[in-house]
């Protein structure tokens, strides 16, 4: 087939690649982001920034590195190389907490060190000292000798973040850390250059109390894009792939353009929002993977469940916040001051499962929310297994017995008690996707495998979920009516595509209420397979 042999031609695609060397030199994909390291180095010295997981902060590191090594021809395909740059090349210390073991304080010291080792031995250096902090000075005052050091670190907060489980233990390695960390803040005159990288900002419960000279970015507008893609580096970088997947798309069936590709990627993974400014961001790693696979799907939440996050959830249910409406101060964002008791708007906030919806210049609050479908469905998934009665293989299978029976008021009963589980905070302002979402986790939950937003000609279906002998079509509304939603699947004609399929058709429309934060009705009707009226489907599952 020409469009797979034309796919395989382009630009390989750097998914889960961490090494800039091995993107440039085998000629993946890449968004150049250099121009913004150039500007960092010369503008200022130390820095830190907060970013999700697999947002491109150990890329950009990397990039950093080999910068400063004065790898200048590496970067002959990227903004840099025609710059004014000097490339002068510089001793690197980069440390990665991700591969330093950190279950205890006495893991993370020996790791610290072992680090430090065998940085000295890819510079023909000893290093020597009873702790980490005096091999860290003796080795940077060694490598000084030749040129200022430069200091990168990436994921930070990883030994404290890993094991909020236990308190003691996360207190023995901020404390570790910050001593860690002081010691760089000692030895300024011998550096060049330093950047951090985490997840979360600890402030005054680990470096921050101690690198107090350090440039916080994370919400300066000036690099609001300085990871993630913005739209028009979308557009730009993947109009190849965008082509393809619409020209595919539409040999299946329904005409799709590359509009509605595009349309489709960023209601999946656009809406990452890290300043005042209103740029907004694709989550990377999914973005990759939808190019890749072809299709939406929660990439980057797959790839690690948030424990720390579900942990701290469930341990402070009362302290649960509405996912639609809730707004902060600049400093609640960037501030977790306590291991104890850590804010969970912030920490919601830094890990990525909200972001900036708006920001009013006035009160000096930013307005969050969730980012986009991809956070919005698996971050109740999350809810829903956490916080819900599972469901077992046994009700699993009552649950498709009463449809194929078409007894849905079964599904809605359980649904409702599910729904009247969640603090009442969780639904505060929510939106219709938000029910939408909850619904679709809880189908899951039950057993189902239901498909969100549908697209047909004319318009897009909330909910289908296929039975092996009847095609179940819903469409959902808040504050509204289960008339008006049912009358919406008539007047769009959503059933006609499954019409001939030899299942019958059931259409249901159902209301959310925003007062009693739960299904407040539901009504449908069952079609034959050539899409004429049967009976109705009631309530109480009789017709």
């Amino acid at each position: 087939m020409p469009e797979i042999q034309s796919f395989s031609q382009m630009k390989k695609l750097p998914i889960g690649i961490q090494s800039i060397r091995e993107i440039l030199e085998e000629d993946q994909v890449y968004i150049d982001k250099t121009l913004f390291a150039k500007e960092l180095i010369e503008v200022g010295k130390h820095y830190f920034i907060s970013r999700p997981r697999r947002f491109g902060k150990s890329l950009f590191l990397n990039t950093l590195e080999e910068i400063f090594k004065g790898n200048r021809e590496l970067f002959k395909e990227c903004q840099i190389y025609n710059s004014d740059y000097d490339w002068q090349e510089y001793p690197v210390l980069y440390f990665d907490f991700a591969q330093i073991l950190s279950t205890s304080p006495e893991q993370l010291e020996t790791g610290l060190k072992e680090a430090l080792e065998d940085i000295a031995t890819a510079y023909g250096v000893s290093v020597t000292g009873a702790s980490s902090q005096s091999q860290l000075k003796r080795l940077v005052i060694k490598l000084a000798e030749k040129n200022r050091v430069v200091v990168l670190i990436d994921e930070y907060d990883r030994p404290i973040i890993n094991n909020l489980q236990s308190v003691e233990i996360a207190k023995q390695n901020r404390d570790l850390l910050r001593d860690f960390f002081g010691t760089i803040k000692s030895l300024d005159k011998y550096l060049k250059f330093t950047f951090i990288t985490g997840i979360s900002k600890f402030s005054r419960v680990s470096l921050f109390s101690t690198l107090n000279n350090l440039n916080d970015i994370t919400m300066d507008p000036k690099y609001a894009g300085i990871m993630g893609y913005t739209e028009e580096e979308l557009r730009a970088t993947f109009q190849d792939y965008i082509k393809i997947i619409a020209q595919e798309k539409s040999e299946q069936g329904n005409l799709v353009s590359e509009e509605k590709v595009i349309d489709e990627v960023r209601s999946w993974y656009n809406g990452y929002r890290f300043s005042k400014s209103d740029v907004c961001v694709y989550n990377p790693f999914s973005t990759l993977n939808f190019m890749s696979k072809k299709e939406p799907a929660g990439y980057w939440y797959s790839t690690g469940t948030p424990l720390f996050l579900v942990n701290q959830l469930k341990s402070h249910p009362q302290s649960m916040i509405s996912l639609d409406r809730t707004t902060a101060r600049g400093d609640e964002l960037m501030d977790i001051s306590s291991i104890e008791d850590i804010d969970l708007k912030a920490l919601i906030y830094q890990a990525g499962y909200f972001t900036i919806k708006d920001y009013n210049s006035i009160s000096k609050r930013y307005h969050l929310g969730l980012p986009n479908e991809e956070v919005r469905t698996a971050f109740m998934n999350s809810l829903v297994k956490h916080f819900t009665n599972s469901v077992d293989v046994q009700s699993s299978e009552k649950f498709v017995k009463a449809l194929e029976k078409h007894d849905v008021g079964i599904l809605f009963d359980h649904i409702k008690v599910g729904l009247s589980s969640f603090a009442y905070q969780v639904f505060a302002g929510a939106k219709e996707c938000t029910y939408q979402a909850m619904l679709l986790s809880m189908l899951h939950g039950m057993g189902f495998d239901p498909l969100s937003e549908r697209a047909v000609n004319t318009g897009r279906i909330d909910v289908v979920l296929e039975m092996p002998k009847t095609t179940y079509i819903l469409e959902l509304k808040l504050d509204g009516s289960a008339d008006k939603a049912l009358q919406q699947i008539y007047q769009k004609d959503y059933f006609v595509p499954y019409t001939h399929k030899g299942k019958e058709i059931a259409i249901i429309g159902a209301n959310f209420s925003s007062e009693a934060r739960n299904v407040s009705e539901w009504k449908g009707d069952l079609l034959s397979e050539s899409g004429e009226k049967v009976r109705e489907l009631s309530p109480d599952g009789r017709g």
